[in-house]
């Protein structure tokens, strides 16, 4: 049943007399499980709801005006938990004492359908594949790893064939579009094996519409857990050796890259990252999948907008990961070093919280960054930090806030996203012009990072 939590005064709930606490059982004759549920079956002009309230069943129904929003806040789901036992679990790799919800495993593929947030689709029954078809819950976003059924079971700790391929093909031929990726963690899902995963979802394209290749994410908080490598240099350059080529005939063939390689890839191979046109519109951003490149794009158009001199001194410092240092070294720094009267410094903050095998931005813990700007000396007018080390809470995954952060090294922190306008408006005095034109580059949140996206294996961190 679905719990209401809050009947807003505007919309179809309202009219038709649902209160705060009422439990909906059913939809025009369908139970309801949850708010998709609710929202699928009750698409129809002509409404009938089936509730429980205070203890008995209550009828309702009425018409729904075409467009009307329903006008309810229902309480949260209840998300399934993961049962697999991932050896590259980045849940499993969180140290002690931090909130409960980042030891929190989910699998469920609602979540994958209403956030994006990956899955195995181990749990998957023949009941949900059947939801999934019939309400079109797409697309959808698979933790594959390996098509071959031993090596996915090593990679998942799964006892038996959990016959992903067959529901992959289900949902291909139920037309819910899939996009897949896979951790690469060296000597298990590398080499042929890789390949061989890659031949597999190709088969299932165009249903299987994109595929992202993605280094295994390994912390110093491995105790009792089975030795891994982590992808290093030159196993980055030979992925990008084998895959470039892979890409170009899979464009050659349906008109797009098909596979495409995270950001990381390509730094730890000492390489550029591509051009934009090489990501197709950035199906797998959200995954850590061209993210620096659209940053660097947004740099590059906005840059000539950058003032050039400041109407007082400033000093500035900005705090990156090690892996995109840098390149904001090499591509952002100077041009805005050029600006009259700002004075700016780039430092690459070390992992201490997660250890030195983290170097990416988005796993920065607020202590890291206090330890890193307390080496400055004195402190900076403004300390610029990546937005994508705070969840949309304001926490830091160590559970410092940005007030905290703030009050620690005591100057303003500014969690910059994928523009430095907000920064010149605030230098400037904020005004009308600056807020403008900040308006008018600055792109969705959830879309792009400013430096490097914290990509936790199968976990949302």
């Amino acid at each position: 049943m679905l719990i209401v939590r809050e009947v807003e005064p505007h919309g179809t709930g309202n009219r038709l007399r649902l209160l705060p606490g009422d439990r909906i059982l059913e939809v025009n004759g369908s139970p309801v499980r949850d708010e998709i549920d609710f929202q699928f079956y009750g698409a129809e002009e002509q409404v009938r709801l089936r509730v429980l309230r205070e203890g008995r069943v209550v009828e309702l129904a009425g018409r729904r005006r075409f467009g009307e929003p329903w006008g309810l806040v229902f309480e949260p789901m209840k998300y399934r938990s993961c049962g697999n036992r991932c050896i590259f679990c980045f849940v499993d790799q969180n140290p002690p004492g931090l909130r409960p919800s980042l030891y929190f495993k989910d699998e469920d593929y609602r979540l994958s359908f209403l956030h994006g947030n990956y899955v195995t689709l181990t749990n998957l029954s023949q009941a949900d594949l059947r939801r999934i078809i019939e309400q079109r819950l797409s697309p959808l976003y698979v933790s594959v790893h390996a098509t071959d059924p031993q090596v996915r079971a090593s990679l998942l700790g799964l006892r038996r064939d959990d016959r992903l391929l067959a529901k992959l093909e289900a949902l291909v031929e139920g037309y819910i579009e899939l996009h897949a990726q896979i951790v690469v963690v060296p000597g298990y899902n590398d080499g042929a094996v890789l390949l061989r995963t890659l031949d597999d979802l190709w088969r299932l394209a165009p249903g299987v519409a994109s595929v992202a290749v993605v280094p295994v994410g390994l912390t110093r908080h491995r105790k009792n857990l089975p030795p891994l490598r982590p992808v290093d240099s030159a196993l980055a350059a030979e992925l990008v050796r084998t895959l470039e080529p892979r890409a170009q005939e899979y464009r050659r063939r349906c008109g797009k890259y098909w596979v495409y390689l995270a950001d990381e890839l390509y730094l730890l191979a000492g390489l550029s990252v591509p051009a934009a046109d090489r990501y197709d519109g950035f199906p797998q951003v959200e995954n850590g999948v061209g993210l620096l490149r659209r940053f660097l794009d947004q740099f590059e158009a906005e840059k000539s907008d950058y003032p050039s001199q400041l109407p007082r001194p400033a000093s500035v410092a900005i705090l990156t990961g090690r892996l995109v240092a840098p390149v904001l070294r090499e591509r952002v720094l100077p041009a805005l070093q050029r600006v009259e009267g700002l004075q700016v410094e780039l430092r690459q903050v070390r992992n201490r919280f997660f250890g030195d095998s983290v170097t990416v931005s988005g796993l920065l813990v607020g202590q890291d960054l206090a330890a890193e700007a307390h080496r400055l000396g004195q402190p900076p007018d403004v300390l610029l930090i990546p937005e994508s080390t705070l969840n949309p809470d304001g926490l830091f995954l160590d559970d410092w806030t940005l007030p905290q952060l703030e009050q620690e090294v005591g100057t303003k922190v500014l969690a910059m996203a994928h523009s430095f306008l907000p920064l010149f408006e605030r230098l400037a005095g904020g005004s009308a012009s600056g807020r403008r034109r900040a308006k008018a580059t600055q792109t969705p949140k959830r879309e792009a990072d400013s430096v490097a996206h914290g990509r936790p294996s199968d976990t949302d961190a």
